[in-house]
């Protein structure tokens, strides 16, 4: 490789021929030079994360012996190619680049846990009144909206399952369209009279809901509650 007319390079591989090679070899070391944020999210097992951009002119820590065999990847293949060739001119011998995740076969892993995962949550509601009636929203998870109806008057009242919801858009009340086949189920709520009860608005069927101010029409009463992204 070092002849007239001969370019320095490392080796490009196919994830095929990747994938042999981690069941072949022992001693290897798998490479990931994505940035840490993308390397947690998802990563193929057993791989050490050295960014591209943190690979100078010097031999990284994680990266000891320069004839061991390394295996490097990236999202799309770019950087696994920058970060490859510059290894190879730092010296190490056994370079194999195989592309990006992105199209990887096989299985990937998260080192990000589902209780550090941001979750869109109920961040304020204010209470809704009409007809002896009050509804507040009390909690959203996945869909799915928590909301207590309090009965003011002397008499039972009753409620269905049916609800509409719109988001702010612009100042203005939009409201979010159902599917075409979306059929309520009929069954009435009671509350009592001088009582409460809880119930769940099931929004999931409308897709996936984003930060923002939303209101809730249930049993004839409107409320008000804000969703955001928790950090």
């Amino acid at each position: 490789m070092d002849g007239d007319g001969m370019v320095r390079s490392y080796e490009q591989i196919t994830q095929e021929e990747a994938a042999r090679l981690m069941e072949a070899e022992k001693d290897y070391i798998l490479l990931d030079v994505r940035t840490r944020e993308e390397y947690a999210e998802a990563h193929i097992p057993g791989a050490v994360c050295v960014p591209n951009e943190e690979i100078g002119t010097e031999p990284p820590p994680e990266l000891p012996d320069k004839d061991q065999l390394i295996l490097i990847y990236c999202r799309s293949g770019r950087r696994s190619k920058e970060a490859a060739q510059k290894l190879f001119d730092m010296g190490y011998t056994r370079i194999r680049e195989f592309g990006g995740i992105i199209t990887w076969p096989g299985e990937t892993v998260s080192d990000i846990s589902d209780a550090v995962r941001p979750v869109l949550m109920l961040d304020g509601a204010e209470e809704g009144e009409a007809d002896g009636v009050r509804l507040l929203v009390t909690g959203y998870a996945d869909g799915k909206i928590s909301v207590r109806l309090t009965n003011t008057t002397e008499e039972e009242k009753y409620c269905g399952m049916e609800f509409s919801l719109s988001v702010k858009k612009n100042g203005a009340w939009q409201e979010l369209p159902w599917p075409e086949d979306m059929s309520w189920i009929a069954l009435a709520q009671v509350i009592p009279a001088r009582g409460e009860t809880e119930a769940v608005c099931d929004a999931s069927a409308l897709g996936a809901l984003d930060s923002g101010e939303y209101l809730l029409e249930k049993a004839g009463v409107q409320a008000e509650f804000r969703l955001v992204w928790s950090e």
